[in-house]
This record gives C-alpha cells, structure tokens and sequence, in this order.
C-alpha cells in the first residue's frame, strides 16, 4: 500500500478515537539511470554427436561405417571398400587388402582397428581437400586443440607426433560422393 494511503488512515483512526494530528506527506520519485553493457564472446566448440551437415551420400556411408565396425566383423566393412584407391597402410600391398592388414594389426598389437574405427566415427569430422575425415583433430595442430576437444578424443589425442606434422592416429576418409576412401594410421 502507498505511504500515502498508510498515512491517511493512520490519521483517520486518530480522528475516529477523538485525537488529532497533522499528517504531512511528501512523495518524492527518484529515476535512477542505468546503463547495460553487453559483451557478446563467441566461442566454437567441437561436440561429439550424429554427423549433422553431411551430403546424403556421405551420410549414409557414414552411418552404414559405423554400423559394420559397431558389429566387431571386418567382414561387414568389405561392401564398402572400394575396388581400387583405397588407403590403408602407408606400406606395401598386404595379403588380404584393407581387412587383412586390420587383422594383422590386431594380432601383433593391443589396437583393434574395428573399435577404433566406430570409436572415431562417433566423433565429430571436418572437411579437408573436399573429403570428410574423422575425427576432427585430421586437420589440427596439437597446441590447437581446445580442453574440451583433447576430452573428446580421449587418448587419440596421444597421436600427435610433437615435431608439428599433425594427427597421425587412425582416421577416415569419406569422398563427398559416399565412396570410403581411407582407414589409416601413421604418416
């Protein structure tokens, strides 16, 4: 309730009980002026997450990718390679093609390049020389990965050489057209 309208009954009572009193009110308004300032930071964030903005033809290989190495058999990734380009040793031709050097790679190491393979497609990608490659770090430099992305790649981001060469940790390579066209470690 306003002071005014307290002040009034209170007088009134007075007056009602046979008492007087004389009741000045004074109302004052005050503006105060304020000013807001914004600052507006942008900060870009890589978030892991459905690979949203791919061209259909690169969605689906992805998705059907993710799907054969999520099931553990190499055999399930074969529909996908390609006859010829295909990039998955920096040595010579393996017996086998892609899938036997995979499995080589798993019978002489502690990697499994199938669960290596689904743990990167979940990753977000980025687009290099007009390919899409996952995971993101492809293209970066160590020092410029931020917090949260080396939290993103777990150990991966231990697959920098230090000497500034870049990521050179398992990664895939997907041609605009939806053709694979690499699954590969090292430089």
């Amino acid at each position: 309730m306003p002071r005014a309208l307290v002040a009034l009954a209170g007088a009134l009572a007075l007056a009602g009980c046979g008492g007087t009193e004389t009741v000045t009110v004074t109302e004052r308004e005050t503006t105060t002026e304020s000013t807001t300032e914004t600052e507006t930071v942008t900060q870009t964030e890589t978030a892991a997450g459905p690979a949203a903005g791919l061209p259909p033809a690169v969605a689906e290989t992805h998705a059907a990718l993710l799907e054969a190495a999520e099931s553990g058999d190499y055999e399930a990734l074969r529909p996908f390679l390609p006859d010829s380009g295909f990039s998955y040793t920096f040595g010579g031709e393996v017996q086998g093609g892609p899938i036997g050097y995979w499995q080589l790679v798993e019978r002489q190491t502690d990697e499994r390049p199938i669960e290596i393979l689904a743990r990167i497609l979940r990753l977000p990608y980025t687009l290099s020389g007009g390919r899409y490659v996952w995971p993101f770090a492809y293209d970066k430099q160590e020092d410029e990965l931020t917090a949260h992305e080396r939290e993103l790649l777990g150990d991966l981001a231990n697959s920098y050489s230090g000497a500034g060469s870049g990521y050179l940790g398992w990664r895939a390579g997907i041609e605009p057209d939806g053709t694979w066209r690499f699954f590969i470690a090292g430089d």
